[in-house]
């Protein structure tokens, strides 16, 4: 066993690679003895096998004086680490000077305990590991220039990839993979090693996404005091078609040594599918490409002086097209969805955005000493999203992000450490994340379709059309749902100084960027709490279960116009608190409707005045379910307070506490009485939403007599066509025909209905401001009983 410590600096790819392999030889010059020898033969070839293990305290990297340091390595038997791996390598050499390697690895294990940075030695970004076994086949052979040609295939089983903090892990378990790369040349080219892939084909298969929060149950799927399976999250399967180009060069961004990195990926086929207890959530005929511009690889420091490992991005573009989104076992389809995008720097509201990732080590602070923090900006210069079912496309035009701040990553479990609570699974934290987004509309049919509103209508999703924000807080993934495989997610979000609209104009209608008009919910502060919920995929769909959840969104003011400026309503809190709440997503819409009447079928609907529409067999159906729970504390109920008339502070802006507030206190949902004969008012109905969402024609009828504002003339009552023929794409028919009706525009249909059996509040106060906690009872105790409402919505252009 070889133990040694290796550093690298700089010099070329080669030879870091070459150097990486030093830990598998011996660490000097040795004559081979007769038991050396037996493990070679050689007819037409020659073939080496035997057992290995190496370690080595750090394998070092240093760039510009900086290093980062890859701490205990180990290669060893993947089920004793006290063994070596068995390893048998056939070695050939054809007529044409072509290299065959034909190999066998059994149970290898590839370890690195932790992920140092020199500037921090107390802190490590966590371990890592990758368990294998390996056959397969490598041909090496010459272009006849200045290049060479990899061949490769191979199959790998038995294995785990995993990443380690404080004694708990998260890992890829039961990993088999076959993988086969023909023709790819590895060259020189004007100062870049190049890496051409002309076809790089493949399946793979996870069986389970495992955690463990005991360091005794190291890289096992069981654990070793109950013997059970350790939890999952679930499994993973799919297939890949790949082409690309990689170009490496020398030099960074911060000094004269790192690395860059420019490439092509053009995705020929693909397919993902996540499988909770053996229903699938399956992203299929999956297409696209993408083009990285300058990515450079740095030992460097954030921009608060921090140690790290730099990737700092120039520019990425690209596309994809996912060809039918199917969820459940009957293998319906919620349609298409296909996404643009470019990352580039940016210049927002004065600040200027770019894409930068830098890798420290720590983590949360309260985790313990191993975890991941990822100091991030981020600039998304353009991006447009589209949804296609049932052949109608709804494109979310213009989409823009930026923001920067900090990511933690620790893998942690249930505990209070340092004050802080925890909970087992995957940390993700964000501190000091400053950030936002916006649409700039939707465009219905074609890329080049009128823009028009609609966003607004997202937010029966909790989508906003814009949203800026400052955000902290976390949310921990644990494995497992509600029965079984799945997701359990605990949560504490924390959103100051924000800005969200709650209706936009957009951004730029092609005459340039100008402030973004709308209903805007400013300076708001919004926390937001979530125990023990379940996300998993079911035989219909999509279902998540709340065990508990809490929040205050605080809006300063609710404003028309500009979110900063605009003529203010006043303050708004919501509380809300909510225990058994629920949702499902199903694939399918609404299928056939009766819009404008009552009837069940074409014509009952038509004699009631309605329209009949089949919206098609795809779309989507949300189903929620909202339990509001009586009131156990001040910060768990449910309530809504209105305030206005306030006194304004020195900087001249309304003091909340100030003003004449309505209070709603205390608003749950019940059954409306003993349903289950337990003396107990049940409360298992709550307020039930329907929603489903289609891309469909709909009848669209001018409001007024004349020209309208694209100079298209038409009387009131007469209905919109749509016409490529005509100058403005659309024409005005007082009796459209048969084909005219084929030909009504396409809209963003929304169907929702709600209803609920019984609704109550406490009390309603009045509170003026010389009496800020206790006000007079204007209304004590109502109920409002059997809501039943339904609706039909869809979101056109208006001319």
């Amino acid at each position: 066993m070889t133990r040694c410590s290796n550093v690298f600096r700089k010099g070329s790819i080669l030879s870091l690679a070459l150097a990486a392999s030093i830990p598998l030889a011996r660490a000097d010059l040795q004559s081979l003895d007769e038991s050396d020898m037996a493990g070679i033969s050689g007819q037409s070839g020659i073939t080496l096998e035997g057992e290995l293990e190496a370690s080595a305290a750090s394998i070092s990297y240093f760039d510009d004086d900086n290093g980062i340091h890859l701490e205990g390595f180990r290669l060893s038997s993947a089920t004793d680490a006290g063994e070596g791996v068995y390893h048998k390598i056939d070695i050939d050499i054809e007529e044409d000077g072509a290299l065959n390697l034909d190999y066998l690895v059994e149970d290898r294990r590839i370890e690195f305990g932790d992920i140092r940075l020199a500037g921090a030695p107390g802190l490590s970004m966590g371990g890592i590991f990758f368990d294998h076994s390996l056959k397969g086949s490598l041909k090496i052979s010459s272009t006849g220039g200045t290049g060479y040609r990899f061949d490769s295939a191979y199959t790998m089983t038995g294995g785990r990839l995993g990443y380690r903090t404080n004694g708990n892990e998260v890992f890829l378990d039961d990993i088999t993979m076959d993988f086969a790369s023909v023709g790819m040349i590895l060259d020189v080219e004007n100062g870049a090693l190049t890496l051409d892939s002309p076809s790089i084909t493949g399946s793979y298969s996870v069986g389970a996404i495992r955690y463990s929060d005991n360091s005794a149950n190291h890289g096992n799927s069981f654990d070793v005091i109950t013997g059970s399976a350790l939890p999952s999250y679930g499994s993973l399967e799919g297939d890949f078609d790949l082409s690309s180009r990689l170009e490496i060069q020398g030099g960074g961004r911060d000094g004269a040594e790192g690395i860059r990195f420019d490439g092509q990926t053009t995705i020929n086929s693909a397919n993902f599918i996540y499988r909770d207890d053996g229903n699938p959530l399956a992203f299929r005929d999956i297409t696209g490409s993408y083009q990285l511009n300058d990515l450079r690889l740095d030992v460097t420091q954030d921009w608060n002086g921090r140690e790290a490992l730099g990737l700092t991005l120039d520019s990425l573009s690209g596309g994809f097209n996912i060809g039918s989104i199917e969820m459940g076992t009957s293998g319906k389809s919620l349609g298409s969805l296909n996404v643009n995008f470019l990352f580039a720097d940016q210049v927002y509201d004065g600040e200027t955005f770019t894409n930068a990732v830098y890798l420290q080590g720590g983590g949360h602070q309260d985790a313990g000493p191993q975890g991941l923090r990822l100091a991030t900006e981020w600039s998304l210069q353009l991006a447009d999203v589209s949804y296609t079912e049932d052949g109608n496309r709804v494109i979310f035009s213009g989409l823009q992000s930026w923001g920067h701040g900090d990511v933690t990553v620790n893998v942690t479990s249930d505990g209070t450490l340092n004050g802080t609570r925890f909970y087992d699974g995957l940390r993700i934290g964000f501190e000091n994340i400053e950030g936002g987004y916006r649409l700039n509309g939707l465009r219905v049919g074609s890329d080049d379709a009128q823009l028009q509103g609609g966003t607004e209508l997202l937010l029966t999703l909790g989508i906003y059309p814009a949203y800026e924000f400052d955000l902290d807080g976390h949310i921990t993934i644990g494995a497992g749902g509600a029965s079984g495989e799945g997701l359990t997610i605990n949560s504490d979000i924390q959103i100051k100084n924000g800005n969200a609209a709650l209706i936009a104009a957009p951004y730029d209608e092609g005459q340039g960027e100008v402030s973004q008009k709308g209903l805007w919910a400013s300076d708001l502060n919004y926390d937001i709490h979530v125990r023990d919920m379940t996300v998993d995929v079911t035989e219909e769909g999509f279902a998540i279960i709340k065990g508990e959840a809490w929040s205050t969104m605080d809006i300063g003011n609710l404003r028309i116009g500009d979110k900063k400026t605009g003529g203010s309503f006043g303050r708004f809190v919501f509380q809300n608190y909510e225990k058994g709440s629920s949702m499902t997503i199903l694939p399918g819409g609404a299928g056939q409707v009766c819009v404008g009447g009552s009837g069940s079928d074409a014509a009952g609907c038509s004699a009631s005045g309605g329209i009949w529409e089949d919206r098609g067999e795809e779309g989507i159906t949300i189903r929620m379910k909202q339990i509001f729970a009586k009131a156990v504390s001040d910060t768990k109920r449910n309530a809504f307070v209105w305030e206005t008339n306030r006194a304004l502070g020195s900087d001249g802006r309304p003091e909340n506490g100030t003003g004449m507030k309505l209070v709603l206190n205390d608003i749950y949902t019940s059954d409306g009485g003993d349903i289950d004969g337990n003396e107990v008012e049940g409360n298992t109905f709550g307020i039930r939403t329907d929603i489903s969402v289609d891309v469909h024609q709909t009848k669209v009828v001018k409001k007024t007599d004349g020209a309208d504002s694209l100079g298209v003339v038409g009387s009131r009552g007469d209905e919109k066509i749509m016409d490529a023929s005509a100058a403005a794409g659309y024409r005005y028919e007082t009796s459209p025909t048969t084909a005219d009706l084929d030909n009504r525009p396409l809209g963003f249909a929304v169907q929702a209905r709600s209803r609920f059996k019984e609704l109550s509040i406490n009390n309603v106060d009045l509170v003026h401001p010389n009496q800020p906690t206790e006000g007079q009872t204007v209304i004590y105790g109502m109920k409002l009983q059997n809501f039943d409402v339904k609706a039909n919505l869809t979101a056109t252009p208006i001319p």
